[in-house]
C-alpha cells in the first residue's frame, strides 16, 4: 500500500504533466475514478488562491514565495509536487 501523501504529490505531478497542456488520458489510466482527481483540483484551487503581495517582486520571486507558502502549509508534498504547483501559479499570474 502507498502512502496518501506520495500518492498526491505524484497525481500533482501527474496533472501538471505537460501543463498548460492536457495530461488527462495517463492520469486517467492511473487513478481513474479513485478520487484523487478532486484531491489535486483541491490543491490547484488553494495553490492559485494563495495571496502573494506582488509589489517590487519578479515573477521569481513570486514563484519563491508561493514555494515558501505551500512548503509551510503542506510539508508532506514532495519537492517535485511544491515545483509542479510554483510552476501552475506563475503560469496562471503572469
Amino acid at each position: 500500500m502507498t502512502d496518501q501523501n506520495t500518492d498526491l504529490s505524484e497525481a500533482i505531478v501527474v496533472h501538471l504533466t505537460n501543463y498548460p497542456g492536457k495530461n488527462e488520458a495517463a492520469f486517467e489510466a492511473r487513478y481513474g475514478s479513485s478520487g484523487m482527481r478532486e484531491q489535486v483540483r483541491a490543491m490547484l484551487d488553494e495553490t492559485i488562491s494563495t495571496r502573494i503581495d506582488w509589489a517590487g517582486m519578479s515573477l521569481s520571486e513570486i514563484g519563491d514565495e508561493l514555494e515558501r507558502v505551500m512548503r509551510e502549509r503542506h510539508p508532506e508534498l514532495s519537492d517535485a509536487a511544491i515545483t509542479g504547483l510554483r510552476n501552475y501559479y506563475t503560469y496562471l499570474v503572469k
